[in-house]
């Protein structure tokens, strides 16, 4: 019987193959296109980089690897068959014309497709790293977020440079993440708000200290800010005092950055994702001595404390939200009320405005509509004359409310003024006094520090004044109300922390009903 012998037609002739080559000619032409349209736009947004960079070339190279697949399916078809026994590998003659030409368009395309995906790669890598990619293409999930980032004082910083850092290791590790995140998204299965801190991230000697030298020295620094009293003046003031940052080594290595200092070594253990349930401390020293305070006011065990993570404190402890802070209503309407973005000299504006602001709203919508109706009938019903001779003010307080509660409010994700509490200082919420609250003592009864001058001098009110201008002088109080001596003879009231007022940045409690019922 004569053997069958092997076809001419080659082994990609087949409607896989077929398939696979019409994904990777689309992918290549949409890519062309793509490009063109990059080099088009001034800003191209991150949709437009994402489709040419990495879709369209995920196409073509899955298009050939298509027809590939389709190729080795051939030939199985055929070896079953009994049309060849064995798999039929080219020959290339280049003395042949025809061959040398084939050769010839076969290596030029080759080359201008590895060169296109090549640049399209580098550009892919690019684009993932860029803030636009972090930001805006999740824009719901990432958009509190990445509206804090832009007004921090880190917004000219990538998002790669703190969140994933140097290493190709660590890129990877953060794509790897990217994708589970990217499921959620699609799944819907992502957490509301965004769970802070973040875990894996890589410690702050890694990423903060590449900007920030933990050695240096910064001394003290005068800190001032605008402050408006909530009376119906607004009254204007300025608080100032010397923070005393210190940081370094030796006699230097005080202040606030001994926490940091590199003699030192603070590690702590917390009860709470959140790090701020805070039962236990211990301080070891250049010395190699250490100390460990533990809560009295509801303590936890040894053999607990034992079991739970120990924590060896850096940077980001403090600076928790260093390149996303949410302003609350306080510091916020103070600042718009500092620049001009609506009137001062409204009665009650300082007051009308915190009150507002700190409402809950179930949308975005009904909380503009909300604020609108406060602020206007406060004024209608309690100061109609105003109400009728300064309505454009009127107008431009509703706007900058709208505008502060978008920056800082997204009900969509469940993120208010309240879910991302900064720890630096300790007024509008625990901060420093998650540990230095005078409840953390050591065995021979030592109290972990308490006092305030051990971080900024006591603060001075005075009037508002240019910026690096001497400290104000003046004969008031530091603190601008003074309970009655009736608050200050009850014992639980001596303990009472700046946060426990102040909390949230909403108006400040001065009755005992806001605290205890009526």
């Amino acid at each position: 019987m004569e053997s069958k012998r092997p076809p001419k037609k080659s082994l990609w002739r087949n409607w896989v193959s077929y398939f696979g080559g019409w994904c990777a000619a689309s992918g290549l032409v949409l890519m062309a296109l793509g490009l063109l349209l990059q080099f088009t736009l001034k800003r191209p947004g991150p949709y437009s980089g994402i489709f040419t960079f990495l879709l369209f070339p995920m196409v073509v190279v899955g298009g050939f690897a298509i027809v590939l697949v389709g190729m080795l399916l051939e030939r199985r078809r055929r070896k079953r068959t009994g049309i060849v026994e064995a798999r039929p590998y080219p020959a290339i003659d280049l003395n042949d014309p025809k061959q040398r030409a084939t050769f010839r368009w076969v290596t030029l395309a080759g080359m201008v497709i590895f060169v296109g995906l090549s640049f399209a790669g580098y550009h892919g890598f690019l684009l993932t790293e860029s803030v636009g990619f972090c930001g805006n293409v999740c824009h719901t999930q990432m958009g509190p977020e990445m509206q804090a980032y832009q007004h921090s004082p880190h917004a000219k910083v990538a998002c790669v440079e703190c969140h994933v850092g140097g290493g190709a290791s660590h890129y990877v590790q953060s794509k790897m993440n990217g994708t589970k995140q990217l499921v959620e998204v699609v799944l819907g299965t992502y957490d509301k708000p965004i769970p802070t801190p973040i875990k894996g991230l890589r410690p702050a000697r890694e990423t903060c200290e590449e900007c920030h030298w933990s050695e240096k020295n910064w001394g003290s620094q005068l800190y001032q800010r605008p402050h408006f009293r909530y009376d119906e003046k607004s009254t204007p003031e300025q608080i100032s005092m010397l923070v005393k940052t210190g940081g370094g080594k030796g006699v230097y290595g005080a202040g606030i950055h001994w926490h940091m200092a590199v003699e030192n070594e603070v590690t702590y253990v917390a009860l709470d994702d959140r790090l701020q349930d805070i039962p236990w401390v211990r301080v070891k020293r250049a010395d190699g001595s250490s100390v460990e305070y533990a809560r009295t006011e509801k303590p936890v065990d040894a053999a607990t404390i034992a079991k739970l993570p120990h924590r060896t404190m850096d940077c980001i402890d403090c600076h928790n939200r260093p390149a996303h802070d949410f302003e609350v209503p306080d510091v916020a309407v103070d600042r718009a009320l500092a620049a001009g973005v609506f009137s001062a000299t409204l009665p009650y504006v300082k007051s009308l405005s915190v009150e507002t602001l700190t409402k809950d709203y179930d949308t975005r919508d009904a909380a503009h509509a909300g604020m609108k109706s406060a602020v206007s009938s406060f004024y209608a019903q309690k100061y109609p004359d105003v109400a009728a001779a300064r309505g454009a003010d009127i107008d431009k307080l509703v706007t900058g409310l709208d505008e502060i509660y978008d920056r800082n409010v997204f009900p969509e994700m469940k993120v208010g003024f309240k879910t991302y509490p900064s720890n630096i200082g300790h007024r509008n919420s625990a901060g420093c006094f998650r540990c230095h609250d005078g409840k953390h003592v050591a065995p021979d009864g030592k109290v972990l520090v308490t006092e305030c001058k051990a971080c900024h001098t006591t603060p001075q009110r005075g009037p508002q004044s240019g910026m690096g201008e001497a400290m104000p002088s003046t004969d008031e109080d530091w603190h601008p109300w003074q309970p009655p001596q009736k608050y200050l003879d009850v014992k639980e009231h001596k303990s009472v922390q700046c946060f426990e007022c102040h909390l949230d940045g909403r108006k400040p409690k001065t009755e005992c009903n806001e605290c205890h019922g009526r």
